[in-house]
């Protein structure tokens, strides 16, 4: 094992550890993408609902102006 490939392999032991440490702390995502499954437990909910309105406004504005796309 010559130096190049010693550091590539601590690189990606480091990355790995920290990786494990991560989720260790923090735990495994478990969103299914079932909105209807979690209701306000979501973590995601706050951001799907300003993406609803977002959306909502577009539609109002390319109404309002007579844009299709």
């Amino acid at each position: 094992m010559n130096l190049s490939t010693f550091i590539i392999f601590s690189i990606i032991c480091v990355i790995t550890v920290l990786d494990i440490r991560y989720l260790l702390k923090n735990g495994i995502d478990t969103c299914s993408g079932n909105c209807n499954g979690c209701g306000s437990q979501c973590k995601w909910v706050n951001d799907i609902k300003k993406a609803k309105r977002k959306i909502e406004r577009q539609k109002k504005l390319k109404k309002l102006f007579g844009i299709t796309s």
